[in-house]
């Protein structure tokens, strides 16, 4: 089953608390916040608009989880406008996010994808793939994998836990700092 909740963007930055569900953002060209929850079971039609997606003083919030009812929400998607300039995303599955992103902080448990990012800090138990990292980036993953597609980052640390890393692209030496233990290190200058 869906629910499928509006909001019109307020500029602020933008938190998306997943829960345990998989979060898919996508960042594109729209007025409003977009959120679809997939869900299984019954009880999630009770519950108010305003317990999913609300805005807050300082940020607008996306609500992944919830206290009553007797579902359970497997994935949240988020479409967002491309006037969203910060956001985090907390998930204790896999984050997906597509579109261009800035000013980004995500956690995600079982791993993330993301397609652009110019400035952020990535955190995940998975693996973490980056299809273009410019600008200041971290990753840290505790265990899994991490590839990246570097288009001349001022800062791209990479830190591993075990497993492999992958970078390619165009980068200066000193702008790339890897620190994995027990892992394969792979660079691929374009």
């Amino acid at each position: 089953m869906q629910r499928r909740i509006t909001m019109l963007h307020t500029h602020r930055a933008i938190v998306i608390n997943g829960g345990a569900a998989d979060v898919v953002i996508v960042v594109e060209d729209r007025e409003e916040i977009e959120v679809v929850l997939d869900y299984r079971g019954r009880g999630l039609k009770r519950v108010p608009d305003g317990a999913f997606l609300f805005s807050g003083p300082h940020f607008d919030t996306v609500e992944g989880r919830h206290r009553r009812g007797l579902s359970r929400i497997g994935t949240v998607t988020v479409g967002l406008p491309l006037s969203v300039r910060q956001m985090e995303a907390t998930s204790g599955g896999a984050i997906t996010v597509s579109g261009p992103s800035d000013w980004v902080h995500l956690d995600g448990r079982k791993g993330i994808t993301i397609g652009e990012l110019t400035f952020g800090s990535l955190t995940s138990s998975g693996p973490i793939v980056v299809g273009r990292a410019a600008g200041k980036v971290h990753l840290y993953t505790h265990g899994g994998n991490a590839s990246v597609r570097a288009d001349n980052p001022t800062e791209l640390v990479i830190s591993t836990g075990g497993g492999d890393v992958e970078v390619s692209g165009q980068w200066q030496e000193n702008a790339l700092d890897v620190r994995e233990e027990g892992g394969k290190v792979t660079f691929r200058k374009e």
